[in-house]
């Protein structure tokens, strides 16, 4: 199933989205934008939150509802920390946290453990006879070595790496995995990734390790632009601001007793895509099969849903929230839910929501079913969502 929300939202005197510092001045970041005057295309700068600040925001709340949800997450990830297993140090610890996955991964320790120690031997002997200063290097490799050597012979290796994490993480990410020491195909790489973190199934992530494995979000969202009929009433303008220091005696140090600086605040009528793909959640990129069991995809779905809910009815997106939460609020949403991949018209553009509900009846035509919601003035934003969501359930998707 194919869920796409297309939303409007007013935003006064707001800094969602600051790009560059200049001194003591905060630029909003800006971005060309056509529009129609007098029947005739100019480009204009207008204020704009990007897609990867609106995503950000979205995978912060995915991070809340999944471990909510009892679903698995990355350290990193749960710190909102958006590494996404880049490296094979940043992988590594994905090899231990689950049972299963430790398992499967480390079904021969002491094969894996005399060629780790073998190749680890031979860099400490080269590190000691090199001429420079090694010191560093060599306590490094002795505490690599020494962990190895409990891990050989520990009742419950597993427990030994959780309670070494940060080293574990070294010394598999640096020698067991770069070394090729352990069989890591590209399918069990994204196979691993996907079943320890719900954040990096549904997010994605590029493994630039070797082999590289990519794995494509299963959501999109566009940039937050201006409507196009009140792009140009859109402005970015800078505010002055002060913070006063308490003085006693005159100066203290080259503490100023007045520091002022300039925050551009950006006020506009927005409007932005969002779109999630509910098949592709716990199934391979790379063999279209599903990497886990039914139950645990339909709660990551669910997981993934509440989420986009949350983002939408907190607002919570976006930069300096704290002193520059933005005046406004929803003003439009549509939602469609279809079998296949379908689009809502975006909602730049005035007529989108016509234009939608037309699109969604030749799917109609042939044969596809599907659901469409707009919130209007006796029904909000959350009812519509909560429709969507309800419409998924009562198909058996969540």
């Amino acid at each position: 199933m194919f869920l796409s929300v297309g939303v409007r939202f007013e935003a006064n005197v707001e800094a969602l989205n600051m790009v560059e510092t200049a001194g003591n001045y905060s630029k909003h970041r800006r971005v060309p934008y056509l529009v129609e005057e007098d029947g005739k295309l100019k480009s204009v700068y207008v204020p704009a939150v990007s897609g990867e600040s609106l995503a950000h925001a979205y995978q912060e709340h995915l991070v809340r509802e999944a471990l909510g949800m009892g679903l698995p997450v990355c350290d990193d990830c749960a710190k909102g920390e958006f590494f996404k297993s880049m490296d094979e140090v940043h992988l590594a610890p994905k090899l231990f946290l689950l049972d299963r996955v430790f398992k499967t991964v480390f079904r021969d320790v002491t094969t894996v453990s005399d060629e780790t120690l073998r190749i680890l031997n031979e860099e400490l002997e080269k590190a000691k006879k090199s001429k420079k200063l090694n010191e560093e290097k060599i306590a490094q490799l002795k505490s690599y070595i020494e962990l190895i050597q409990r891990f050989k012979n520990a009742d419950n290796p597993r427990a030994l790496f959780i309670q070494h994490k940060s080293v574990a993480s070294q010394v598999i990410g640096n020698y067991m995995i770069k070394k090729n020491i352990l069989d890591l195909s590209p399918y069990t790489i994204e196979e691993i990734i996907v079943k320890n973190c719900t954040i990096e199934d549904i997010g994605g992530f590029m493994y630039a390790g070797s082999p590289p494995v990519r794995r494509s979000s299963v959501f999109q969202v566009s940039y937050a632009l201006p409507i196009k009929s009140m792009a140009l009433f859109a402005t970015a303008e800078p505010q002055l601001h002060a913070r006063h220091a308490q003085m006693e005696g005159g100066k203290k140090g080259n503490v100023s007793e007045q520091m002022i600086y300039y925050v551009e605040t950006g006020t506009a009528l927005y409007g932005f895509t969002f779109n999630l793909d509910l098949d592709a959640i716990g199934v391979s990129a790379i063999t279209s099969k599903p990497i886990l069991d039914e139950d645990e995809i339909k709660k990551r779905r669910e997981a993934a849903l509440k989420a986009l809910f949350r983002m939408l009815s907190s607002a919570q997106f976006g930069a300096k929230l704290s002193r520059f939460f933005p005046v406004g609020g929803i003003t439009e949403l549509v939602v469609s839910v279809t079998e296949h991949p379908f689009v809502v018209t975006s909602p730049i553009y005035d007529d989108y929501a016509e234009k939608t509900e037309k699109r969604l009846k030749v799917l109609e035509s042939f044969g596809e079913s599907y659901f469409y919601a707009k919130s209007s003035g006796e029904k909000l934003p959350e009812e519509v969502l909560k429709e969507a969501i309800e419409y998924i359930r009562e198909k058996g998707h969540i």
